[in-house]
C-alpha cells in the first residue's frame, strides 16, 4: 500500500482515508484488531496527517512565527520531547516499584482440600505411651478414632521478609533511580538538539527571506544589463566578450535565485519537522518567520567550550549513572552468593470439626542455598565485573566525544565569522564603486551599463552578507547546542 502525497498552489494534500482506522483495511480498526501492519500504517497516516498536512495555521494559530515562539512550540509539541517525557515518567513508576520489593510480604491464603484416604489417630494412656495400639492385646488403645475430615477450608495470614531479597531489591532500586535520573537527561539532552535544530533554521529561513527580494531585484537588473550589451552590441559599441560576460551574470544571478528558493523551502522543511508542523508549500501558504539579524558577538577560548560543555552535556552524567548501575549489578551478583535467609510469622484457621484447637501461630525462618544458582551466579559475576571496567572507560570515552563535537562546532561558528567579514568588506567596497560609477559617469547607455553591472555587484555581494549573518547565527546555535548551553532543566526531587 502507497501512501501519495500531492502538493499544488493553493497548498491541498492528497487524501488519507485509505490509512484511517476502519477505513480502506477492511472495516477494521487496527487499534482494536491487534493487527500490527493496520495499527502500524494507520497511526503513521494519522501522524502525517496531524502533524505534516494539516496547515499550520489550524494547529499553532499563525503561519508567522518569531525565535521564542518556534522554541516554544517545539518544546510542546515535537513528539521526540514527548518520546522522552513518557520515558521518564515509566522509568519514575518502575523506581517506585522497586522501592515497594524492599517492604516485608504480607501474604493471605485460603486452601480448600480433599483426602484421598481418611487419616486416624489414637491416644496414649498414660503408662502406655509410645505404644502402637493392638486391638485386643491388653494396652487399652482398642479403638482407632478419626481425627481429620477428609475435605476443609484452612485460612492464614503471613508476613514474611528475607534480608537476602531486600538487598537484592536495595541494588535494583539504586539502578531504577540511576535510569529516572538518566531518563531525565535524555529529556534535556533531546531538547538541547531541538532548539539547536530549532535556532539554525530560524536564522538560515530569516536570512533566505530577506534575500530573496534581493535576488528577485539582482536577476531584474542582470536582465536589464543583457538587453542593453545586446543592443550595444549590434551597434558595435560593446565587444563581444562583455556580451558574453553578460550573459554569464545573468545565469549566475538566476542559479543565486534558484538556490535561495530552495534553500528556503529546505529549512521551512526543517524548521516545520522540528515544530510538528506542517511545512506548507510556496511563498505564499509556507511557514515564515519574523525577527532581526544582528551579527553575533559571542567569542571565546575553545578549551574552555570543552570544559563547559562537559559539565553542561547530560551524556556525561549518563554515562557515569551507567557505571554507577554496573556497579550495583556487581553487588547484587555477591549477594546472589550468600545463602537465602527468610524470616516468617504465620496466623493459621482450620475449619476441620474434629481439631480441638483450631487457630495457631508459627513464627520462625528458613534458610536455603540453591547449588545450581551459586554456579550459575559465578559467570554472572564475572560478566558484571567486565561491564563495571566497561562503563568506566566509557565515561572518558564520551567525555572525548563531547569535545570533539564542541571543538568542530567552534571552528565552524569561526569559519562563518571569517566568511561574514569578508562579506562585509566586500559590500563596502561594492557600495563606493556603486557610487563612484553614478558620480563620474555619463548617463548614455554605455554609462547606464555600467551602473547596472556595479549594482548587480552590489546586490550580490548584500545576499552574500545576509547569507553570512544567518549562517552565523546559525552555526552559533549549533555551537550552543554542542555546548549544551541553550537549555537545561533542574532534576526532579527523588524522595
Amino acid at each position: 500500500m502507497c501512501l501519495c502525497v500531492l502538493f499544488s498552489s493553493s497548498c491541498r494534500f492528497g487524501s488519507l482515508s485509505s490509512f484511517r482506522p476502519g477505513l480502506g483495511l477492511g472495516g477494521l480498526n487496527p487499534f482494536q484488531s491487534g493487527d500490527h501492519v493496520q495499527f502500524t500504517r494507520a497511526s503513521a497516516a494519522i501522524a502525517l496527517e496531524q502533524h505534516r498536512l494539516t496547515p499550520p495555521t489550524i494547529i499553532a494559530g499563525n503561519r508567522v512565527f518569531n525565535l521564542v515562539d518556534c522554541r516554544a512550540i517545539a518544546l510542546s509539541n515535537n513528539l521526540d520531547v514527548q518520546v522522552a517525557r513518557l520515558e521518564e515518567i515509566t522509568k519514575k513508576s518502575i523506581e517506585h516499584s522497586n522501592r515497594t520489593k524492599l517492604l516485608p510480604h504480607l501474604v493471605c491464603s485460603g486452601e480448600l482440600s480433599e483426602r484421598d484416604n481418611t487419616l486416624y489417630s489414637y491416644s496414649d494412656p498414660m503408662g502406655f505411651e509410645g505404644q502402637a495400639p493392638e486391638p485386643g492385646g491388653g494396652t487399652g488403645v482398642n479403638n482407632w478414632a478419626t481425627s481429620h475430615e477428609r475435605g476443609t477450608w484452612r485460612y492464614s495470614w503471613e508476613g514474611r521478609w528475607s534480608p537476602t531479597d531486600a538487598a537484592l531489591a536495595f541494588y535494583v532500586t539504586r539502578s531504577s533511580v540511576n535510569d529516572t535520573i538518566k531518563a531525565h537527561y535524555q529529556k534535556v539532552r533531546v531538547a538541547q538538539k531541538l532548539i539547536g535544530i530549532v535556532d539554525s533554521s530560524y536564522f538560515r529561513l530569516l536570512s533566505l527571506q530577506e534575500c530573496l527580494p534581493i535576488a528577485e531585484e539582482m536577476v531584474s537588473v542582470c536582465t536589464r544589463a543583457s538587453k542593453n550589451t545586446e543592443r550595444l552590441l549590434e551597434k558595435r559599441l560593446k565587444p563581444i566578450e562583455d556580451y558574453h560576460r553578460a550573459k554569464q551574470r545573468l545565469i549566475k544571478a538566476r542559479g543565486i535565485l534558484d538556490s535561495v528558493r530552495n534553500e528556503m523551502e529546505k529549512e521551512r522543511n526543517n524548521l516545520a519537522s522540528a515544530l510538528a508542523l506542517g511545512p506548507g508549500f510556496g511563498k505564499e501558504c509556507g511557514i515564515r518567520v519574523e525577527g532581526r539579524l544582528h551579527a553575533p558577538s559571542f567569542k571565546g577560548d575553545i578549551c574552555q567550550m570543552e570544559l563547559e560543555a562537559v559539565v553542561s552535556r547530560p551524556e556525561a552524567y549518563q554515562a557515569g549513572l551507567n557505571h554507577l548501575n554496573s556497579v550495583n549489578d556487581l553487588r547484587r551478583t555477591i549477594v546472589k552468593y550468600f545463602p537465602k535467609l527468610t524470616g516468617f510469622w504465620r496466623w493459621t484457621h482450620d475449619k476441620d470439626k474434629y481439631i480441638w484447637n483450631k487457630e495457631w501461630k508459627d513464627v520462625g525462618m528458613y534458610i536455603y542455598l540453591d547449588v545450581l544458582d551459586w554456579i550459575v551466579n559465578r559467570d554472572e559475576s564475572r560478566a558484571a565485573d567486565a561491564m563495571v571496567a566497561k562503563t568506566h572507560r566509557e565515561v572518558g570515552a564520551v567525555a572525548l566525544g563531547i569535545t570533539s563535537q564542541v571543538r568542530i562546532a567552534a571552528l565552524k561558528y569561526y569559519e562563518t565569522l571569517d566568511k561574514l567579514r569578508n562579506a562585509e568588506d566586500s559590500l563596502k567596497s561594492s557600495e563606493k564603486i556603486l557610487q563612484i560609477t553614478r558620480e563620474k559617469l555619463s548617463r548614455d547607455a554605455v554609462g547606464e551599463l555600467a551602473v547596472d553591472d556595479a549594482k548587480a555587484n552590489l546586490l550580490q555581494d548584500r545576499i552574500e552578507k545576509i547569507r553570512g549573518l544567518g549562517e552565523a547565527n546559525a552555526a552559533l546555535a549549533e555551537l550552543n547546542a554542542a555546548m549544551g548551553a541553550n537549555y537545561n532543566e533542574s532534576l526532579p526531587h527523588s524522595k
